[in-house]
């Protein structure tokens, strides 16, 4: 581990990388779940490391250490290498998994949601703060473990971090087979909506059923679905008064057609696809982001 890459040896670019990916957990974790209320374990493998984090802060400060004592120079290179690191791995996940991990389509100046400007501008200052609180207080830690014990540390994380992230990219390609068949359920009930002539009073059903799409609870999405059911039927009610009672019976018979695929549907995800919707709520399918995208512009 004594390769050096810009003058830094492996052996603390790997142990620089794994510190700063917990920091990174534990400020993705705290921060999502406070605004959730509710404990939200943040991340693409199952264990504490957001490895986003530990990319970006070691290709930063090993990049851009040569500049240390510039500030600004330091502030504004640190937003263009931020950024591009951070729209490169958004379109590295859209590809492989055709899922947007995180969606920025409704902050102002953005681009293709995978960056925007007040990120940007934000991963200046935490360049800052990498250089001159983070990274001496990093670099000491690492320091006060012995270096036989790191790299033996550093192996077994290696080794349990490859178990990790092989079941969380299993789990990843199952939530995008999974996110694709719930996309065709609903545009196929969606497409019956449009054409009926009871369209107007399942409005309601459109706008607030977008909330439940990527609940993880099987059990609140059955419980939705069939409040909805209750409603739909009673704001029918008037059909049967006109004696088109045919109709409103059609209509939730199709209702029930699509509520019992979709929970099919929920009930099939993995354990680890699971975890990533609970870790993500705000995940969506690139064809559903995109056809919210043509949606807006209209």
């Amino acid at each position: 581990m004594s390769y050096k890459i810009l003058g830094v040896d492996l052996y603390h670019m790997i142990s620089w990388f794994i510190v700063y990916s917990f920091l990174g957990w534990v400020w993705e974790s705290c921060y999502v779940s406070i605004k959730s209320k509710k404990w939200v374990n943040r991340g693409f493998v199952n264990g504490p490391f957001v490895t986003i984090y530990g990319f970006g802060a070691v290709i930063v400060y090993v990049v851009l250490r040569p500049l240390s004592g510039r500030v600004v120079e330091l502030y504004f290179l640190g937003v263009a290498l931020a950024t591009a690191l951070e729209y490169i791995t958004g379109v590295l996940m859209e590809t492989i998994f055709h899922t947007n991990w995180w969606d920025y389509s409704d902050k102002k100046f953005n681009f293709q949601g995978k960056i925007c400007l007040g990120s940007s501008v934000a991963w200046g200052f935490f360049t800052l703060l990498l250089f001159y609180v983070l990274q001496p207080l990093v670099s000491d830690f690492v320091e006060k473990v012995p270096r036989d014990t790191g790299i033996v540390l550093i192996y077994a994380w290696l080794g349990y971090y490859m178990v990790d992230f092989g079941f969380s990219v299993a789990g990843a390609f199952d939530l995008r087979a999974k996110q694709q068949q719930l996309d065709r359920i609903w545009d196929e009930f969606q497409e019956y909506l449009i054409s009926s002539p009871l369209h107007e009073a399942a409005s309601e059903l459109k706008d607030k059923a977008e909330l439940y799409r990527r609940e993880v609870s099987v059990g609140k999405v059955s419980e939705y679905l069939e409040n909805r059911r209750v409603k739909l039927r009673e704001s029918l009610a008037h059909l049967e008064e006109m004696g088109i009672q045919e109709k409103r019976d059609a209509f939730l018979e199709r209702y029930d057609e699509f509520a019992g695929k979709y929970l099919e549907a929920k009930r099939s995800f993995h354990l680890g696809s699971r975890r990533h919707l609970r870790a993500y709520p705000n995940l969506k399918s690139k064809a559903a982001r995109l056809k919210l995208k043509k949606e807006h512009k209209k």
